[in-house]
């Protein structure tokens, strides 16, 4: 035997459209502050063809580490860095070796040989970046774009560009990447594109959340 739902009454509708305003609402917020609705919502929205496995299997030790250094709201470009560094294989997927934060195996490129270690060099690398670069969001697109190219060529590079040219260009980044290879005698240096390859990965995962969110509002016939 069928039991009849009973029809919501006029004040239960109005919580009911209440409740839904108020997700709504933080959604929004949400989306607009970290530029992502990936944690909020579903992290599966992470799992477009732009991220690998590799670097998914890697998300709660980057939550952890982002945690600890007080930039949990940058999650999803971590793992944009290490798309663009190793799309998550080998025993340095953030490529940290390199940095001052590494203060356990040798500076030499690859000689970290603990995949969680390179993670918490690399976040806290990157922290130190945003920090020199004032980006407190990652819809301070400029700012964050300065801080990405800073972790490819280090602090120094930040400070020039803010000095120089007042922030981020790539243009900048080419004369700094020139500049510091007559100094150092070097065929190259870095790679005055890599904020803009970062970002590739990132507005991809960030796009792919945006049309889940909205997919949802459909749903629930918004």
């Amino acid at each position: 035997m069928k039991t009849k739902r009973r029809p919501l009454t006029k004040r239960g509708r109005r919580i009911r459209t209440g409740i839904v305003f108020l997700a709504v609402i933080v959604g929004l917020m949400a989306f607009w502050q970290y530029g992502s609705l990936e944690y909020l919502l579903d992290t599966s929205a992470l799992q477009g063809k732009r991220t690998t496995r590799h670097v998914r299997q890697y998300r709660a030790t980057i939550q952890k580490f982002t945690k600890r250094s007080g930039i949990a709201h940058f999650d999803p470009v971590i793992e944009a860095i290490m798309m663009q560094e190793t799309k998550g294989y080998g025993t340095d997927p953030m490529q940290a070796s390199e940095s001052p934060m590494n203060t356990y195996y040798s500076n030499a490129p690859n000689a970290i040989q603990d995949p969680k270690y390179s993670i918490k060099v690399g976040v806290e690398h990157f922290a130190d970046c945003l920090k020199a670069a004032g980006c407190t969001s990652p819809s301070q697109r400029r700012k964050l774009m300065l801080a990405l190219q800073g972790y490819n060529f280090g602090n120094n590079y930040i400070q020039w560009a803010q000095k120089n040219y007042g922030g981020y260009s790539e243009t900048n980044a080419k004369i700094f990447s020139a500049r510091m290879q007559a100094k150092l005698g070097w065929s190259a240096y870095g790679d005055p594109a890599y904020a803009k390859k970062v970002m590739a990965y990132y507005d991809y995962n960030r796009t792919a959340a945006s049309a889940k969110f909205f997919q949802k509002l459909e749903n629930l016939g918004l």
